[in-house]
């Protein structure tokens, strides 16, 4: 089952360049996903931390001290360009989200990139 969900189709009318741009999307590991909790009761599971961003583990919550991700910084979202050159620039980075009740799902707001690359980009 898993390995139909692997499979990936691609049409022999499609340039080489788009080929390759397709196969290197596919082939790139999911992006790391810190969450903003609605509540911010939560405790870490590793150190008893708390803070106003985590990451899930299947433990649990940890904060971003734990993850290894407390020198990145905070870039919210609504400047395309900006955010596009610091993902660009950027080594590390985490997109954060926020859980929406209303329409019941995850929405993006911002980035958490390293303050060299957000100082390039501006």
């Amino acid at each position: 089952m898993e390995a139909s969900y692997r499979t990936h189709w691609v049409s022999p009318e499609l340039s080489e360049a788009k080929r390759e741009r397709l196969t290197e999307k596919a082939s790139r590991g999911p992006e790391l996903v810190v969450v903003q909790p609605l509540n911010t009761e939560w405790t870490c599971h590793r150190c008893g931390g708390t803070g106003n961003l985590l990451m899930m583990e299947p433990a649990g919550p940890a904060c971003l001290r734990c993850v290894g991700l407390d020198d990145l910084e905070f870039l919210s979202a609504g400047d395309a360009l900006l955010t596009r050159r610091v993902k660009a620039n950027s080594a590390r980075y985490a997109v954060v989200v926020r859980f929406s009740r209303t329409r019941r799902r995850y929405e993006r707001q911002g980035l958490l990139v390293e303050p060299r690359a957000l100082a390039e980009a501006r």
